[in-house]
């Protein structure tokens, strides 16, 4: 009965230590109890709060006042709120700890508790309240949740020798300074209780002082005057460093060279006479001695520094809304001014039967993209060209731009968890073509010449969804300028342009995405002042550059590369 006495005390300790441990989450579409705050699809309600403030009740070592079960409350509500942006986070990931990892936690347990049996395993789980099935639910999402904060604040912990030499030198002033030493060895004379006594002392002092600088050995002088106990190790007082002795003798110290003496100094004790016998320069402690200290704490504050930053930006970015009866406990960041209004997702199962007044939202994202703000999409497409011409003469009807490959270069830069700037490069490789009215004579083909289509533009991109959905719709607006370069012999135009479109993202990865849309790109080629015109002996004179918008539908897609 002693096993089954510790083990559940003991297994309430381990659980602990699972920092990420969860309350089980109501099944979705039942009626359970009050929904205190929502965040993202995921709901944090009355009971979870309550079962999480009792387990902190029955371990607190003293019974809390009403105000600091309060306070208990908030601090409770905020890790709820930690745990629900973690989980949310791990369903974006898609990284889920799997059976086989629960059950050898579990069995961890048991050997750390020195449970041998089934039955006193759910003894020891009953007097913590817990059943089999119901621990299962919690480690697994405790162990699913610890996979998110390894592979996204654990991976950012930088703890290379470089990185810890860093904080070496910027902290080894204040933290691993080893001051300067000196070795001293004295003559002692005591003062005396008497003015005769202290005339001798003061007589004798004087006459030692003068018998070293004539050049009597110092152990001599120690001998024939010192009064102290050190006079028995030939004057030897051991090492000091500043701030170690008297005022008046730290202030002489300190200041002799290597085996310079003194003149004689009174203290409140008497009077010394002392001479530095060895001497060390102000140094630090070197890297690889305290490289591990270093390590061990930069590792523990890196991390709580990290993870504080990374559920910050988390809270930033989710949708918060807090019921009224909870706006006591938790109050959401406040929204980035760059973000856009807040456009709700669909309630979890429930809502309906909560009971209660729907709650207020609260805050809206900031940073699209919580980590990685900038996008780079290289692009392959294919391009319908357009009319570039409709004038009409006895033997062609129009001018056309070829279908045709196209390339391209897209970058991104998030603003908002829905909105970022975009620059776009465009390429196509085409050609001019004529249409003819009639048969053209032998050697004339369609090809009026090579052309170039370059264009650049910038605008804005509008995403639906949330960063990290697998899946978001997207919208975007350019305007810029594009570069019409035929064959060197038929002039270049530069005109204005747009691109109006849409299409999907899709998220492979957090560095890695896809992306496929159609643009539609019109040119503003202003037919009436360009006036280029091509001539042949056969078909006279065309003017090659003759409607006010050239109008290209462009099909791409490309990789996307996140930073």
């Amino acid at each position: 009965m002693t096993t089954l006495r510790r083990a559940p005390a003991l297994l309430r300790s381990s659980l602990v230590l699972l920092a990420t441990a969860l309350a089980a989450s109501p099944a979705r579409g039942e009626v359970i109890d009050k929904i205190l705050i929502h965040v993202n699809s995921r709901i944090i309600t009355q009971s979870q709060l309550d079962a999480r403030l009792a387990t902190a009740l029955r371990e607190a070592p003293t019974a809390p006042d009403l105000a600091q079960i309060e306070q208990m409350k908030k601090g409770l509500v905020e890790e709820l709120v930690n745990e629900a942006l973690l989980e949310d986070r791990a369903r974006e990931l898609d990284v889920v700890a799997t059976d086989a990892e629960v059950e050898e936690q579990i069995k961890h347990l048991k050997e750390q508790n020195n449970v041998t049996t089934d039955e006193d395993f759910q003894k020891a789980l009953a007097a913590s309240g817990l059943t089999p099935d119901k621990l299962r639910d919690q480690l697994k999402k405790s162990l699913t949740v610890q996979r998110v904060v390894g592979r996204e604040v654990h991976s950012k912990v930088d703890l290379s020798d470089d990185a810890l030499r860093l904080v070496y030198e910027r902290e080894k002033d204040q933290k691993w300074k080893v001051p300067e030493k000196a070795r001293l060895s004295e003559v002692f004379i005591a003062a005396g209780g008497t003015a005769a006594a202290q005339a001798d002392a003061e007589r004798r002092v004087r006459e030692a002082s003068l018998a070293i600088k004539g050049g009597t050995k110092f152990e001599d002088v120690v001998a024939r005057f010192s009064e102290g106990p050190s006079a028995s190790r030939g004057g030897d007082l051991g090492t000091f460093s500043p701030g170690e002795l008297a005022p008046e003798l730290d202030k002489a110290v300190f200041s002799l060279p290597l085996n310079g003496v003194s003149d004689p100094i009174l203290t409140k004790n008497g009077w010394h006479i002392v001479k530095v016998t060895e001497k060390a320069p102000v140094s630090y402690k070197p890297f690889a001695e305290v490289k591990a200290d270093i390590f061990k704490r930069e590792q523990d504050t890196q991390f709580q520094k990290k993870l504080a930053e990374y559920l910050e930006k988390l809270k930033r970015d989710a949708v918060i809304r807090v019921a009224p009866e909870a706006e006591g406990y938790y109050t959401p960041p406040t929204p980035d001014p760059l973000a856009e209004g807040m456009t709700s997702g669909p309630a979890p199962a429930g809502d309906e039967g909560a009971g209660d007044a729907p709650p207020t939202e609260k805050a809206s994202p900031s940073s699209g993209g919580a980590e990685r703000k900038i996008e780079i999409t290289p692009t392959v497409g294919w391009r319908l060209g357009g009319t570039a011409s409709t004038f009409s003469s006895a033997r062609i009807e129009s001018l056309k731009v070829a279908n045709a490959l196209s390339f391209g270069l897209t970058a991104e830069y998030a603003l908002s968890r829905s909105a970022t700037l975009e620059l776009l490069f465009s390429h196509q490789d085409t050609e001019l073509k004529l249409g003819y009215r009639e048969t053209p004579p032998a050697g004339y083909t369609e090809r009026l010449t090579h052309l170039n289509v370059d264009t650049f533009q910038i605008g804005g991109l509008w995403q639906s969804g949330r960063p990290g959905d697998s899946l978001r719709g997207y919208l975007d607006l350019l305007l810029g300028v594009s570069l019409l370069t035929p064959s060197p012999q038929l002039s270049a135009l530069t005109r204005l342009s747009a691109s109006v479109g849409g299409g999907a993202k899709v998220r492979l990865t957090d560095a890695l995405g896809a992306r496929v849309g159609l643009r539609f790109m019109p040119i503003y080629v202003n037919a009436t002042s360009s006036g280029y015109s091509t001539c042949d002996a056969w078909y006279g004179c065309y003017t090659y550059y003759d409607s006010n918008y050239l109008y290209q539908w462009d099909f791409h897609t490309g990789m996307t590369f996140r930073f």
